[in-house]
């Protein structure tokens, strides 16, 4: 077994290379056979699938946060690798599904251990992503926490986001398999949480086949602010006149646009309508603890 840890040294504050060196002391004394990747600024995904060629590497470990295993995972798909995330970055939002450890003997323990289980994923245009894919609301919100994320913890930079990004927003128009809605925000995922551990799809499962998408109705900004809070603990799907909830393989959105900015796995794209996710169905061998 060969290992590579793809590690992206701006992660958590600019910490995750500093813990990745200590993890690395970990696996020398126990001569864990393994290369460090740095992380480039932008797409690296094919120039990493490269690496994972060239040195028959068995298991790939994204070291970082959700923007580095998003990217990561784009480089193993389709390659028979194991795949595993260290949670050394600020949301881990993935890792919170799968209940990572962050403490770095915990993380070697997990390494060491090897057990897994394959999970789906899902493609939107040429991008597969681990955990979901947005539009509306939701990417103001990110674009706004991407920049309060410089001196402010995820969590806490998320809540300031949505309460700056609500005085700004309009609703906007939606078509979702042919059915016209005006929507605050519109959320497909794999995994349940996101923004720092927000439950946004609670009924949302890594292996059943099928992606999950939460949409939120136009309603005065006062309501959509009282039930922000609700979306912590994933109680918002009683909210049923307000917040809906569909189970399907396959999504087509269109907007009246020619271009939509989505958030994807926590990083921004920008992609053409009409836009068609889906789910590609236990094609990932997934690291667990």
């Amino acid at each position: 077994m060969k290992y590579l840890f793809a590690v992206n040294p701006v992660s958590g504050k600019n910490k995750a290379k500093v813990k990745m060196n200590q993890l690395a002391v970990l696996l020398r004394e126990h001569k864990i056979n393994f290369i460090v990747y740095e992380t480039q600024p932008y797409h690296y995904a094919n120039d990493l699938r490269s690496v994972i060629n060239e040195h028959n590497i068995t298991h790939v470990f994204a070291v970082g946060g959700d923007g580095t295993a998003h990217e990561v995972l784009n480089a193993v798909i389709g390659l028979d690798v194991y795949f595993g995330i260290v949670p050394f970055g600020s949301g881990n939002d993935f890792a919170r599904v799968l209940r990572l450890p962050k403490n770095i003997d915990k993380v070697f323990d997990m390494i060491k251990k090897n057990k897994h289980v394959v999970i789906d994923v899902g493609k939107v245009k040429d991008r597969y992503f681990l955990n979901y894919i947005s539009l509306g609301l939701d990417v103001e919100i990110l674009k706004q926490s991407l920049k309060y994320k410089r001196f402010l913890h995820s969590g806490f930079a998320y809540v300031i986001a949505v309460v700056t990004a609500l005085i700004t927003y309009k609703c906007q128009s939606y078509k979702i398999n042919d059915e016209t809605k005006q929507l605050y925000l519109t959320t497909v995922h794999n995994g349940k949480f996101y923004g720092g551990g927000m439950k946004i799809n609670p009924f949302a499962e890594i292996n059943d086949g099928i992606l999950d998408l939460c949409t939120v109705k136009k309603m005065n900004r006062f309501k959509l602010l009282c039930l922000f809070p609700s979306v912590f603990s994933g109680k918002h799907f009683k909210f049923k006149k307000l917040v809906a909830f569909q189970s399907k393989r396959y999504f087509l959105i269109e907007t009246n646009e020619g271009k939509v900015p989505v958030g994807i796995d926590g990083e921004l794209y920008e992609f053409d309508t009409p836009i068609e996710i889906e789910i590609a169905s236990e094609c990932v061998k997934m690291i667990r603890y």
